[in-house]
């Protein structure tokens, strides 16, 4: 494909794909590699997670032993809910942790449901719900779940 020939970003995309393939690689190694053992603590969880997904649990992890925060981010039905979930376990080693989740409105009890039905011997509860008379969106609210890990 000559640059002729480059009239899009898919074409663009296309014809350097091997190139931005190799270039992300090396700027952005994986910290986490196929071969390396996951953390015992996800046969811990209620629902396991794919190979794809495990690997992505325990490059969290990994991140948070260099940093204090770390993404998770994909195309919807991804399991974005159940990595972060299933890092958060992994990383804890058993201990009591607090974790911010910043979530769309409308996921904030899908992400709950899922911590409950993901993490064993944890409880949680609906503590504050509040809508603001400041904002143009009647819709706009803000829900807080706690959670306890029973050991």
């Amino acid at each position: 494909m000559t640059h002729d020939n480059i009239n899009s970003i898919f074409t663009y995309l296309r014809a350097h794909a091997v190139e931005l393939g190799e270039r992300i690689l090396c700027t952005y190694p994986a910290l986490h590699q196929v071969d390396d053992p996951p953390s015992p603590r996800l046969g811990e969880l209620l629902r396991q997670p794919f190979p794809a997904q495990t690997l992505a649990i325990m490059g969290i992890v990994k991140r948070w032993n260099e940093a204090r925060t770390a993404k998770v981010i994909a195309e919807c039905g991804t399991g974005k809910t159940l990595i972060s979930l299933g890092a958060m376990h992994a990383h804890s080693d058993g201990c009591p942790f607090t974790a911010l989740a910043m979530v769309p409105p409308h996921i904030v009890e899908k992400w709950a449901r899922g911590a409950l039905l993901t993490i064993p011997r944890i409880r949680g509860w609906e503590e504050i719900r509040l809508v603001s008379a400041h904002t143009q969106c009647p819709r706009s609210s803000c829900t807080r779940f706690r959670f306890l890990h029973l050991a």
